[in-house]
Order: C-alpha cells, then structure tokens, then sequence
C-alpha cells in the first residue's frame, strides 16, 4: 500500500513539474513543437511587443515565429537541420512596414523592356527647347511623323516639366517656369492641339500629377463627353476657353475617368520585371511590407510575381486608383463593401479610395495665407486643388460651374457601403478639416465602425486645431518626414515660422493627443535616412523645423513596424517580433537603440528575412557567414541603386498622386 501511495505521488509530482515546464516555456514565449528551420541567436532583438521587450534569440519554423528570448531558452528548439545564425550581438528588428509608397509601375526600370516602335503609344515633349507654343506643337508633329500611330488609337505625352525650378535651355540659357505655365494652361488648348493631333485622341500631361490635371484634344475630350456627358455635367471638372467652351484642360475627377478607362497602360508581363527590381532595393533597407496605390494592371504584374515566387514583399494595396471616375453610379460601390483586407497574406486590398483629395506643396488645399509665392503656379491655384470643398470648380479662374462634388458623394457612399479610406493623399489643412468633417457626418448617421481603420496620408500640413477631433474619430495618420526636409524651408517663407514649426510633419503631438501615427516615404528614398528626420528634424537648409515634434527611438521604430501593421490590416501577423506571427525580420548592422541619432541614416540592413526565408543578404555579411541562400539577393542597396537605367519615362497615369 505504500509503494502504492509512494507511486502516486511520485507520478503527480512528476507531472507537476511537466505541467510547470510547459507553463514556464510558453511563459517565455517558446513553444514545444517540432524542430526550428532557422534560429537567430545571440543578437539584440528589439521585439516591439507591447513592452517593447529586448531578447537574445528568435526561432522560426515554416513561415512563422516560434520563439522568443534568451539564447539559453530558445536553441534547445534547434533540430539536426536547423540553420542557426550567431548574430554576434547585432540588432533584431521587425521588417519595416511602409505605408505609402508610389510603386505603381516598373518606375525607374519602366525602360528595361522597350516598346517596340510601332506599338509605342506614350511620348515626351522635351520643353527646354520650348520659348512657345508652337515649339510645343511643333514637337508634337514631328513624334506623330515618326511613330505614326493608328488614327483612332489613344495616346499621351509626358510633358517633361518642371515648375520647381527655372528651366534651362539647349543653348545654356534659361526661362522662368511661369512662361512656361502660361503656354502650357493658357495658350495651349485643344482646338491648337487639334492643329497637329487630327485623327488620334490624346492626353498631354501639365507638369504636376497626371491624376491632378490633363489637356486634352478635341477627340479625346469628345470621345469621353458624348459617352459621360451626364456626370461630367454634374462632376466636372474642366476649364472653358474664351469662347465659353471646354478648352482641353481637366482637372478631376474627369482627369481620373479617362486615366482609368483610356489612358494607354503597361502590359502586366512587361512591369513585372522592373517591379521586381524595386522590391530588391526596398528589401535591402529591410522592409518587408508596403501599402501603395495600384490600379489593375499593377496588381496583376505583383500576382505575376506571387505566382513565380518572385514577390520578395508583402503588398497591400488601394484600389481606388483604379475606380475613382470610373464609377460614375455611386451605388456601384456596394461591389467593394466589406472587401478591406481580402486576399493572401502577400498580396491583399487595402483600400478604395479616392487616392487624392487635394494636390502636393502648391496645390495643397489650404486655409493658410501665403506672404510670399510657393510657386509658379500660385495664381492658377491661390488655396490649392481644394476637391473636397463644393465651391471649388477649378483652377485658372475659369473653370466650368458644376452642381456636384464627386469626392464629398464618394466618400459619403464608402461609409453607407462599408469601404475602408487608406492609401490617399491628403496635403492640405483645409483638406484634413474637411474630410474630419465627412467622417464626422458618417459616424453621425452610421456609428464610428462605418470609418474604422480610416487613415490620412502624408501629414504635410495638420492644423492643431484638428488633433482633439482626430483622436476623437479613431482617424490613423501615416506621416511623410520628406516634409520636414522639404517643405518646412519654404513653408516658412510663404507662410511663416508657426506653420513650419507647427503644421509641418507634427507627429509627436498627434501621438500624445490620441492619435495613431505610421511611418511612410512618399518618394525614392533610404528609409534610414527618413527615420533619423523624426529623430532630428533637421531641414535641408540645417535648420531644425518643430523642434518640439522629435520622436524618440522607440516611437520611431514603431512608426514602421507595430503601429503600421495597424495601417494595413494585420497587426495580428506583422509589426512585432512574437510567438505566432508571420517571420518578418530584419537584422542590422548596428545597435539602433544606442548610436547617435545622426547616425541612424548610416544603417544598412545585414539580413532581411520575408515569411520565413531569407530574401536578401548584405553582400559582407555573406562573405563573412558564407551565407547565400538560394533565391536570395546578395548586393548592398549601393550596388542595387548604382544599377538603374538612365534616362526613365513611365507611362501616363502611372507616376506618383
């Protein structure tokens, strides 16, 4: 009976200690199932869970994270097979998550698979040889003689203009932007257009945004009105000539219906390549997702990619692009109720929405006085490409009166149909109070879930005033620090120093007042050096622009990773390094915690590891592991760079909003 009893107790004591290393294991984060593929060891893991906890080691099996913390708690999860990495004290950081980048198309490698000649329908008038209009027009005879294309079929011309800067001539002489402005949205309609474009619809870009202002001939613009004549009486928007008639310039959401449903686009197959390039750079910055803007044929080529195993990021993206203009039912938006969020995990739907609600810098819908000009273009928009308000018809003083504001009804039938706003410009002040105001309206009438998960992009300009009402309306803001370094010098200048110091970029003061902030590009750029800009706050022009408004690391790297999982949809798979998520990691070559901020931008990306597997290694740190990895990419971001084509043309419609 004693050895009974004794057995007893002996087997419940050994279970409680079995049931006690369980608890303890999954306690520590680890988990006993079978056998890790790879362990990081021996590294500094900045885990960005809600403690913001720091471990030594990480194990991955399959596609996800399977442990987290000591070293001495997570090799024992190390099989015979297991590729174990001593990360001799290197830093662990989640992969970075941007949340507005313009990937579109293939971008500066749009020129690695020619078009061929004949089926060349997109054209660049060169306007450094340009003193008038018919300099312009007279380029655009001779492309027409060279390329002839089908009469009927649509074409475009970039127009390769630039209103930031004085322009410069074949002769080393130079103009001032604004004569270039006045041929280009005043002497230049489509009736001169007509003069050399008789038997082709086409679209001519005007040196800003395509989807923010068009020109176009009288076969295209006829082409499009006698089909649409309806909504674009109600919606516009286009200009009228001094016969009180349509003259060619469009603005949207005209503009957006014939980028959509005209406008010449790449094939799919041909973008696929070039996007593949892009994502090897941003892969050796360490990022490992992206939200962009696409429209269908981009989508495809990154399904291309998917399909091939080629898609070394993850891509969450607005369709919107694609849809506003075109849909000139509202109604028809029901087709996309519900929809945010749908699709794999390395490719799914964002957002439908408008994509651009005002205009950048100059355009910039704003209730800000300007002191002194911001640009060339001032006098054509003197408070910006204001589409949110009802009252704004145009720009130039003469566009046409319409009844209708497409972006207000847009955005009123996203709420009633339950689409999801992301992945959208919003420049302005006056813009950012607007759209508070619409959502407001909707939470109103259809509670605060018919806008959940609503964001704003770039941040550019936020009035204080609208931080309470923000944080009240659960609105996310994903926030560029280009800005600081570019527009904070001439913000200053136009509008004074409380605006630069107060408007631009505010991000710390969104965070304290309740508001959700992520980090995103908005341009070409080393995202290293963008994250030190929070830092520092330091100008182009080394000044430093609200002071007040710097992050702290922490806040930083948090702006990429946890909060921006937020942004795009998955914060329970990405934004941290822990049990059960998605293996998303990036290892640096330097301790981000402790260096100066100043030198932050000098950060390279050893290892970027994408849903288990390696994608990129830093070329050094290969020689140095004798590590690579089939299907990886051993370079630096250097050599990957150094190796764009020049010169680069996109097709129409493709570029940034």
């Amino acid at each position: 009976m004693k050895t009974l009893v004794l057995r007893q107790v002996l087997a419940c004591a050994v279970m409680l200690v079995l049931w006690g290393g369980l608890f303890i294991s999954h306690a520590a984060g680890q988990s006993p199932a079978a056998p890790a593929d790879m362990i990081l060891h021996n590294g500094k893991v900045l885990t960005v869970d809600a403690n913001f906890s720091i471990a030594e080691a990480v194990a991955i099996t399959g596609n996800k994270i399977t442990a987290v913390g000591t070293n001495q708690s997570v090799l024992p999860q190390a099989g015979p097979n297991t590729q174990k990495i001593d990360l001799k004290g290197r830093t662990v950081i989640p992969g970075l998550i941007d949340t507005h980048l313009h990937i579109t198309g293939p971008g500066q490698y749009a020129g690695e698979t020619p078009v061929p000649p004949d089926k060349l329908r997109n054209y660049v008038v060169d306007w450094r040889a340009v003193s008038s209009k018919q300099d312009v027009l007279n380029q655009i005879d001779q492309l027409m003689k060279k390329f002839k294309p089908p009469a009927g079929e649509w074409i475009a011309f970039n127009n390769r203009l630039s209103f930031s800067t004085v322009s410069g001539r074949a002769d080393g002489s130079t103009v001032q932007p604004v004569s270039l402005v006045k041929i280009l949205y005043d002497e230049l309609t489509r009736w001169e257009l007509d003069k050399v474009l008789p038997n082709n619809p086409a679209i001519l870009t005007m040196g800003i945004p395509d989807e923010n202002a068009l020109l176009v001939n009288s076969m295209a613009f006829d082409t499009v009105w006698n089909i649409h004549a309806d909504f674009l009486k109600k919606y516009g928007r286009f200009w009228l000539g001094s016969n009180g008639q349509p003259d060619g310039h469009l603005e949207p959401p005209f503009t957006r219906l014939i980028l959509s449903t005209y406008a010449p686009q790449s094939e799919a197959q041909a973008m696929a390549p070039g996007l593949r390039k892009m994502l090897e750079e941003l892969s050796s910055q360490g990022h490992t997702t992206i939200s962009t803007k696409l429209r269908q044929n981009s989508i495809d080529a990154y399904t291309i990619l998917e399909q091939r195993s080629q898609l070394i990021m993850r891509m969450a993206y607005g369709n919107g692009f694609e849809h506003f203009g075109r849909i000139t039912n509202l109604a028809d938006l029901a087709q996309f109720g519900g929809k945010a969020g749908t699709g794999s995990d390395m490719l799914w739907l964002n957002s439908t929405a408008p994509s651009s609600v005002d205009g950048a810098t100059t355009r910039g819908c704003t209730n800000q006085k300007r002191s002194v000009a911001y640009g060339p273009i001032d006098a054509w928009f003197p408070v910006g490409q204001c589409h949110t308000d009802s009252e704004y018809m145009g720009g130039s003083g003469r566009a046409a009166n319409i009844p209708g504001n497409y972006f207000q009804d847009w955005m009123l039938g996203m709420g009633q149909y339950g689409l999801r706003l992301a992945n959208d410009h919003v420049s302005g002040d006056r813009s950012v109070g607007n759209m508070l105001g619409v959502i407001e309206r909707i939470q109103k009438e259809r509670g605060p879930d018919a806008t959940k998960s609503w964001a704003f992009d770039h941040c550019t300009m936020v009035d204080p005033k609208d931080f309470a009402k923000a944080a009240r309306l659960k609105v996310m803001f994903s926030c560029a620090p280009k800005y600081i370094e570019d527009n904070a010098p001439a913000a200053s200048v136009s509008y004074g120093p409380a605006v630069a110091n107060n408007f631009i970029v505010p991000v710390k003061s969104m965070i304290d007042a309740g508001i959700r902030v992520t980090y995103e590009a908005d341009r070409d750029t080393y995202v290293w050096e963008d994250l030190e800009l929070f830092l520092t706050r330091k100008s182009v022009d080394g000044k430093v622009y609200g002071p007040q408004e710097r992050l702290n690391k922490v806040e930083t790297l948090k702006t990429a990773t946890t909060w921006a999982s937020e942004y795009v949809l998955k914060p329970e798979k990405l934004g941290s390094v822990e049990v059960g998520k998605l293996a998303d990691i990036a290892v640096l070559d330097r301790d981000y915690l402790t260096i100066p901020n100043e030198q932050v931008s000098e950060i390279q990306a050893h290892l970027t590891i994408l849903d288990g597997k390696i994608v990129f290694v830093h070329r050094s740190f290969a020689n140095e592991y004798n590590l690579r990895p089939s299907g990886a990419v051993i370079s630096t971001y250097s050599e990957l760079k150094a190796r764009r084509p020049r010169p680069v043309e996109t097709m129409v419609g493709e570029g940034g909003g």
